[in-house]
């Protein structure tokens, strides 16, 4: 599983410009692409790479998101930036509307993030859904598709958000037991092998909320006879637990993967 932002970091014109789509319809897009030809369509493609590179720190904004409603604000933030970049006609009414923005300078004169300020100023523009749709033709101009590629980041961040929230008791259950064993036991130090043996209960309880690991969380949940998913500890046996099985492997890698699309890693949302 490639890392989410070395995929993003590709070349568009090399991955066929994988961003932005005309409301998914293929036969949009080949008739959009057939428009353009030779050096037109190089130009285009070309244009469109540097557009995304500038644009290319705002969409990695999403693994920061913690809801539906901050990825929304990257998307737009992305488009508007992209519109900006392209030199788009549609996006003159929509930065002026931007400019005019009581709340916009309000929030900059507070200094206060204008990001989010500016983003739902910029939706409320008249020209906001035309901006948005000429973003989109450029896009399929060069064959792009950018409502697959956001979907794909906006379901990895969601799931993996969800499926967090519903583990987060069991992973403060876990770090504590670990802190209060450390404390008894004189040194204050947790031992690497009881963090890990912690941390693999926590990653199965993880891999049974997230939908792309669920085949692998039955497998483990039936080799360490596992009776509910969100109660591991229940019948806990420390012989079953133990990672050099073969069932073990596949949910490891699965699970990492899932925190890849997310945007963050296993290590960091452990200690969060």
């Amino acid at each position: 599983q490639a890392d989410i932002h070395e995929s993003l970091e590709q070349p568009l014109a090399q991955r066929g410009v994988a961003m932005a789509a005309l409301t998914g319809d293929q036969l949009i897009r080949e008739a959009a692409m057939a428009a353009l030809t030779g050096d037109a369509l190089r130009q285009a493609e070309d244009e469109f790479t540097d557009a995304f590179n500038q644009n290319r720190a705002v969409l990695a904004g999403f693994a920061k998101c913690e809801s539906a409603l901050d990825l929304a604000c990257v998307r737009d933030g992305f488009h508007l930036g992209m519109a900006r970049a392209l030199r788009l006609e549609t996006y003159q009414p929509v930065e002026a509307h931007i400019v005019r923005d009581v709340g916009v300078g309000a929030a900059a004169a507070a200094g206060l993030d204008i990001f989010p300020v500016s983003v739902a100023a910029a939706r409320r523009a008249p020209g906001w859904k035309a901006m948005v749709g000429e973003v989109m033709q450029q896009a399929a101009l060069v064959g792009s598709d950018l409502a697959g590629i956001w979907k794909g980041l906006a379901v990895g961040r969601l799931e993996w958000l969800t499926a967090t929230t519903a583990t987060h008791g069991l992973k403060t259950t876990l770090r504590e037991a670990l802190k209060m064993d450390a404390a008894a036991g004189g040194g204050g130090d947790i031992l690497r092998g009881d963090e890990n043996d912690a941390k693999m209960v926590w990653m199965y309880t993880m891999a049974s909320q997230l939908p792309p690991c669920r085949d692998t969380a039955k497998a483990w949940q039936s080799a360490a006879n596992i009776a509910d998913p969100l109660q591991p500890l229940e019948g806990y046996r420390a012989e079953l637990w133990d990672a050099r099985r073969a069932e073990w492997a596949p949910l490891d890698v699965a699970v990492q993967a899932a925190a890849e699309r997310a945007g963050t890693s296993l290590d960091e949302a452990w200690v969060m």
